[in-house]
């Protein structure tokens, strides 16, 4: 998430709440903010950024509750569905985790994947973020 947040200015100390739930409660929480009746991967809840600015412009532009931290918003990963995606990529699990961690701060920063340029930013972001560790696994 660090590495994700880091080329774009970020502050230091920046606080993202990261939960992990089921694929009942990712429906449930994709059901009620995005329409869609079926699980997903990651969801991003988050109101610092100012509308259509993303990376740089959006870090620029967080400001520190009055107690001096910075809250970014939380990321919502479903851990069941991380998993079978981990298996269908063939890459560990972990990988899959570190890889929708950065894709959740990505979109705390800004960043949609609603065009395919957009996903195809983002994948490229998450991957650069996380590292080799995400490649597929031989086999």
């Amino acid at each position: 998430m660090r590495r994700a947040a880091r080329p774009y200015g970020v502050p230091a100390g920046t606080v993202v709440t990261l939960v992990f739930v089921d694929d009942a409660e990712m429906r449930a929480l994709n059901r009620r903010f995005r329409k869609k009746d079926r699980t997903t991967d990651v969801l991003s809840f988050g109101e610092r950024v100012p509308f259509r600015r993303r990376g740089a412009p959006a870090a620029r532009a967080l400001v520190p509750d009055a107690d001096g931290v910075v809250r970014l918003g939380d990321v919502v990963i479903s851990a069941p569905q991380a998993a079978r995606q981990a298996r269908r990529r063939r890459v560990g699990r972990a990988a899959e985790v570190a890889f929708l961690a950065a894709h959740g701060v990505l979109h705390l920063l800004g960043f949609d994947d609603e065009t395919v340029a957009g996903y195809r930013e983002m994948v490229a972001l998450g991957e650069a973020a996380v590292g080799p560790g995400r490649r597929r696994v031989k086999g």
